[in-house]
């Protein structure tokens, strides 16, 4: 199929648009903005422009998820599950198919809860939303119907390599209504069933199609002939037919020869005319009901009587499954796509199931993912059903050159898929999933969308961090932080600021909030979040501000709980530090003066001689030019009393 023929077209109703051209702009996953643009360079001419003013808009371009559909929001919240755990699978670890095959049922049950789930809820829809359950059922269907013929050809590892009865098993699984309309006749308990029902010899034909003949002898014994001679040597024939299987104790040869036998006996009884029945006697001419004997020929293998009937099928598999039960009962897989060509080129199927389902009985894989790109799932089941095939090394893409495509390809299809999910506000989470097992692009992928998400609660933000810092991308990690730090500093929120600063352990960022809180403190007097600062332990060390801050938040803890010595001890230690900033000399210098005028001694005589030089350093500040003297006079009387102190404990 053509590209091009899938291509949608979206009208911009927009006149400067139309009038200027438009250019587009990526805004995050498959979200884009389109607005007006006139291209200009330098060869341009530099005049005024003949658009403006003008009512310039940007529009918001992206293409329609049905994932995001909450009808559909457990499928892929369940099957991502699935996703994680077949990676889980090591390759080491022998034989991986029974591990493979019991994933792949899994996703399958998926798909048919699913499927169910839009059945039960469709009777109650308005016709608007019926319209959108019939798209959905109609997608999820089809996938479903190819995941499981993948799984009997790809996956599971069937014994003998004979096909055919798990290829009956997925016909009769996906084609049940005229295996249902068998089961109401039977609960009819009728002895005329083909009198009462009018459908009966099609319910009869059908359930012949789909290899049920358990279900077409009660039908038979049901006939308002059901005791003639014909309808009891065809009862006979029909149960006494050899059915392969492989655990029956027959090599294919010794069955094939058994069967070969009792379609001779058949045929045998076909040309003594054994099955047809006279009727009745119109006009002087004997009328016969055929039907029995068609019957019979169909089972016999006859072609042209299964072309006829083949207006009772509703696909060519049907009639596919039912050419190789009586004609080619032990196919193997190889063989299957001869056949299967030779049946969906004379039902001329061109449908795109049908395409899909004769590309996967050809071995045809490349096709098959050609095919189910165009299923408007948003590449669920690409994702989904490649990966699983690549895990089962049953994935084999080569490029025109023959070389090999495979791990590209199989990545290409995760990618995408992750990539749309990470489009959505509650699904991000699941598509960054994907992206984090795409070995080559994922984690760059993932690194863009990340700091493209819109970020909302901090519960959000923390999910976007942790998955960052999980998948070692510290820079998104910084820049989500600084962001919300900065959110926070305009809301006033200086507490909220120096956790997000932490967080991002960004040093020349949390020396701007610590110069924050100190600057508040210098203009109002004030600490805010005491107890986030009092309780910042190792974390104090992230910058030399916060160290000083930490460390003066210590100070007016010790001096509200009355420990003088050791507040004034630290106060002084920060004065010797260099950690300071300038503006906060004065705040420092003109604490200490409470502790100079105690009445015990606080200060030692050489923790007097730093203040002083401190003071004369850093005392021109204006704000405390006023203090200036009480400090000088306070220092002056502390060295006193700690000299005179100092010299009486020496004499001891």
């Amino acid at each position: 199929m053509d590209e091009v023929d899938n291509a949608q077209i979206s009208v911009i109703p927009d006149d400067v648009c139309k009038r200027a051209g438009i250019t587009t702009t990526w805004i995050n996953s498959n979200r884009f903005g389109i607005h007006a643009y006139k291209h200009v360079d330098e060869r341009s001419q530099d005049t005024k422009s003949q658009f403006a003013p003008c009512d310039a808009r940007v529009h918001f371009l992206r293409p329609e998820v049905i994932l995001f559909s909450p009808l559909l929001r457990k499928l892929v919240n369940e099957s991502n599950g699935v996703f994680l755990s077949v990676q889980k699978i090591k390759s080491s670890s022998g034989d991986r198919r029974p591990e493979l095959l019991k994933h792949s049922k899994q996703y399958r049950s998926i798909l048919r809860a699913c499927v169910e789930n839009l059945e039960d809820i469709r009777p109650k829809e308005s016709p608007s939303e019926v319209k959108i359950l019939d798209d959905f059922l109609t997608i999820f269907y089809h996938v479903e119907c190819i995941w499981h013929l993948t799984e009997i050809l790809y996956v599971d590892a069937i014994p003998g390599d004979v096909v055919l009865p798990q290829l009956l098993e997925w016909i009769s699984f996906h084609f049940p209504s005229k295996e249902s309309s068998a089961s109401k006749i039977l609960s009819q308990k009728s002895v005329a069933a083909d009198l009462e029902n009018s459908d009966y010899w099609e319910v009869v034909i059908v359930c012949a199609f789909h290899g049920k003949l358990n279900l077409v002898c009660r039908l038979l014994a049901m006939h308002s002939k059901a005791d003639y001679s014909a309808f009891v040597t065809a009862d006979n024939i029909i149960r006494s037919m050899p059915v392969y299987n492989v655990y029956g104790g027959y090599s294919v040869n010794e069955f094939l020869m058994r069967w070969k036998h009792w379609q001779m006996d058949l045929c045998s009884n076909l040309e003594t005319n054994c099955f047809v029945i006279k009727s009745k006697v119109e006009k002087g001419k004997v009328v016969t009901d055929s039907n029995l004997e068609m019957l019979m020929k169909l089972i016999a293998g006859d072609e042209l009587v299964l072309w006829e009937y083949s207006k009772y099928a509703e696909a060519w598999y049907e009639l596919l499954a039912a050419k190789l039960f009586y004609s080619a009962p032990c196919c193997k897989q190889q063989e299957l796509s001869r056949y299967a060509n030779n049946v969906a080129e004379r039902w001329r199927a061109n449908e795109p199931l049908d395409r899909t389902i004769l590309a996967l009985m050809e071995n045809d894989l490349h096709q098959v993912i050609k095919e189910i790109q165009y299923m408007n799932d948003n590449g669920w089941f690409a994702a989904h059903l490649m990966d699983l095939l690549y895990k089962c090394e049953k994935l084999t893409i080569l490029n025109k050159e023959k070389a090999n495509m495979t791990e590209k390809l199989h990545e290409s299809l995760v990618l995408e898929y992750g990539t749309t999910l990470m489009g959505h506000r509650s699904l991000w989470q699941c598509g960054a999933s994907y992206l984090v097992h795409c070995p080559m692009q994922g984690l760059a992928r993932l690194e863009i969308l990340l700091q493209s998400l819109p970020t909302g609660t901090e519960a959000r933000v923390n999910k976007i961090i942790d998955i960052a810092r999980d998948n070692n991308m510290p820079q998104v990690v910084t820049s989500i932080c600084k962001i919300q730090g900065m959110k926070s500093i305009r809301q006033g929120r200086l507490g909220n600021a120096l956790t997000w600063a932490l967080k991002a352990h960004d040093g020349n960022f949390t020396t701007y909030i610590a110069d924050e809180f100190l600057k508040h403190y210098a203009e109002h007097g004030e600490l805010e979040c005491r107890d986030l600062l009092e309780n910042l332990g190792s974390c104090m060390l992230a910058s030399d501000r916060l160290t000083f801050l930490g460390k003066y938040c210590e100070f007016h803890q010790m001096y509200g709980i009355g420990e003088f010595r050791e507040a004034a001890s630290l106060l002084v230690s920060l004065l010797v530090s260099n950690l300071t900033p300038k503006y906060f000399w004065s705040i420092l210098l003109t604490d200490a003066i409470p502790l100079l005028e105690a009445e015990d001694v606080i200060f030692s005589s050489n923790d007097c001689y730093e203040l002083l030089r401190c003071a004369e350093a850093h005392g021109d500040d204006p704000k405390f030019q006023d203090k200036v003297s009480i400090f000088r006079l306070g220092v002056a009387r502390n060295l006193a009393r700690a000299l005179s102190l100092e010299g009486c404990q020496a004499e001891h």
